[in-house]
């Protein structure tokens, strides 16, 4: 029982209250909609009845009355229906909505070590398909699977009622036929396993092949990876002959066997009785053309096995992205005291794999402080943390005075503004993308961030101006024109904390210079942690950083390390040698 309560409060995403209450008028609706069948039954023993006991007339009274009922069961089920699956549906379309909505929050507060470890084709996969399977199972089937359970504990209470003998023999191979039904669900259980996985992998092909299709065929090698699109493709569609005619099937196929047998043996019995004179002809027939009915239920629930699997996987999909835990949020947000960053004793690690380790920093108020370092470092870490993207698996992180764990993320990141080496740009307008840095901004105040950015005259020069439609991504810009944008962004909502990942990184010489200028606009008076992989772009930092494999080596300024002839100052000669490297 502990397992059907779990099933459904998973198949109705935890508002089983919404199927109890429901759950009389499915009743009625099971009730009312058995009535024709009973009026059939009735409707044949009163045209029996003249042949049973010659000399008596054809009952025509009762035959108006039972087209009397007939008409009122018309109305009444039209009535019923509607109460019941169109509500029913309605009901569950805004419930779906509500989990999505829940689905869509719970996945914001998430680390970002949580989406390092998962396929995009595996979220979009749950989000989209496995909801719809659930909307599907808790709009279309879920009322006929209860529909018809009511309709067979009806079918069982007349047919006691008239002779037990033959409602035995209806009802004995049902309890054979039931294993099979069960044993068909596990199969087919694990037949969907395998297509979802089938599903997932496909989606993540597809997503692959399309967005790399550019250095795909740059590289000659578009032919080779649309062979693995295509075996991720045949995997997908052999998982799904599997899932349909292999896995199920044959137990499918038994199952309705032994309830063809029941209605050889409801007319081997009945033949028995008949003849030895215990059972009436017209109880005879009556049994003949109830036993088609009583057996459709269990039918119809060899029909939705397929759906109870994929629809049950679905469902714990779901449920383990539920189960993800969050960052922790405090009951109440501390304020910080002011705008100084402190690493105290902090160390952070990917999995097994330590990425920071026992690294006390500090980064003052209104300051810029650099993070250099080799590749791995731990740089990026480092801004990640600083933002809360993750929580330190060792030490304290504070901000003004006060531990990152005691505010809320949305109030830390109401401090943050941040810019990423690699910008990504919604599929909307210019305009939208650079609000959403400050959503009630003005047309005014955009244009004099994008003036601040470098990035209003080209913006001017499209088309459409600020309603230019970037394309997903930001796929109609340069790079280039897409991190300045993104510098806009972050001038429009004015934090005073600003995060810099390489932004200036693989442009080219005109780009970087703008992008320079847009920076500088963006760090006055602010406190700023850039990570450059250009040292030249960070001489005139207050303070640089130098990692390395996760350990603090050294800091100070630009003179500073020079003189320390250490990790910097080889760093510095490197990239100088390489400045100087040309074609021969």
């Amino acid at each position: 029982m502990k397992k059907v309560k779990r099933w459904l409060n998973m198949m109705t995403l935890g508002q089983t209250g919404e199927l109890k209450k429901l759950a009389v008028w499915i009743f009625f609706d099971s009730f009312v909609a058995s009535i024709p069948v009973t009026i059939m039954l009735l409707a044949i023993y009163c045209l029996l009845i003249p042949i049973a006991q010659p000399g008596v007339d054809l009952p025509l009274t009762q035959l108006w009355i039972m087209c009397g009922v007939l008409l009122v069961q018309f109305i009444a089920y039209n009535f019923i229906r509607q109460k019941t699956y169109i509500d029913f549906c309605v009901g569950f379309a805004g419930t779906i909505k509500d989990s999505r909505i829940r689905m869509g929050e719970h996945l914001r507060r998430l680390s970002m070590g949580f989406y390092n470890g998962r396929d995009a084709g595996d979220l979009s996969t749950v989000l989209l398909r496995d909801y719809s399977e659930i909307e599907n199972l808790s709009q279309q089937i879920l009322p006929q699977i209860v529909t018809v359970l009511i309709r067979f504990a009806l079918m069982l209470v007349m047919l006691t009622a008239f002779d037990w003998r033959m409602m035995l023999s209806v009802f004995i191979v049902i309890p054979l036929a039931l294993p099979f039904a069960f044993l068909s669900y596990r199969r087919m259980n694990d037949a969907g396993a395998d297509f979802q996985y089938s599903q997932q992998e496909t989606s993540s092909r597809i997503l692959e092949y399309v967005g790399g299709i550019q250095t795909l065929k740059a590289f000659h090698m578009a032919g080779k990876h649309f062979e693995a699109l295509k075996y991720a493709l045949n995997r997908q569609r052999n998982a799904a002959i599997h899932m349909e005619t292999g896995a199920a099937a044959p137990v499918s196929m038994l199952g309705r066997f032994v309830l063809n047998g029941g209605i050889a043996l409801v007319m081997l019995a009945g033949g028995i009785c008949l003849t030895g004179g215990t059972l009436e002809p017209y109880y005879y027939i009556f049994f003949l053309v109830l036993t088609l009915t009583i057996y459709d239920p269990v039918l119809i629930l060899f029909t939705f096995i397929a759906d109870f699997a994929r629809t049950t996987r679905s469902g714990q999909r779901i449920e383990a992205l539920f189960r993800e835990r969050p960052l922790p949020e405090p009951s109440e947000s501390q304020q910080p005291a002011g705008l100084e960053i402190t690493f105290d004793h902090v160390s952070f690690s990917y999995g097994a794999a330590e990425v920071l380790h026992d690294i006390s920093l500090t980064f003052p108020e209104k300051s810029v402080t650099a993070l250099v370092g080799p590749s791995g470092s731990g740089k990026s870490t480092i801004t990640r943390l600083a933002a809360r993207f993750w929580d330190a698996g060792q030490g304290e992180i504070r901000l003004g005075g006060v531990p990152l764990k005691h505010m809320r993320t949305d109030d830390l990141l109401s401090y943050i503004s941040v810019v990423f080496q690699d910008v990504y740009l919604f599929h909307d307008s210019i305009e939208g993308n650079i609000r959403m840095g400050k959503p009630d901004a003005t047309h005014e105040e955009i244009i004099e961030a994008a003036k601040a950015a470098a990035c209003h005259d080209f913006i001017m020069a499209l088309p459409d101006g600020y309603q230019t439609i970037v394309g997903e991504g930001g796929s109609t810009l340069s790079g280039g024109e897409k991190q300045r944008i993104s510098i806009a962004r972050a001038i429009l909502k004015d934090a005073p904390i600003i995060l810099l990942d390489e932004a200036t990184a693989s442009l080219d010489p005109r780009n970087e210079v703008l992008i320079q200028q847009a920076i500088s606009a963006l760090v006055e008076e602010k406190t700023v942690i850039v990570i450059a992989h250009r040292l030249q772009s960070i001489c005139n930092a207050d303070n640089i950083i130098v990692l390395e494999k996760g350990h603090l080596a050294e800091q100070g300024t630009h003179a500073q390390l020079l003189d320390k002839n250490g990790l910097y100052a080889r760093l510095w000669h490197e990239q100088n040698q390489a400045e100087q490297w040309q074609l021969r």
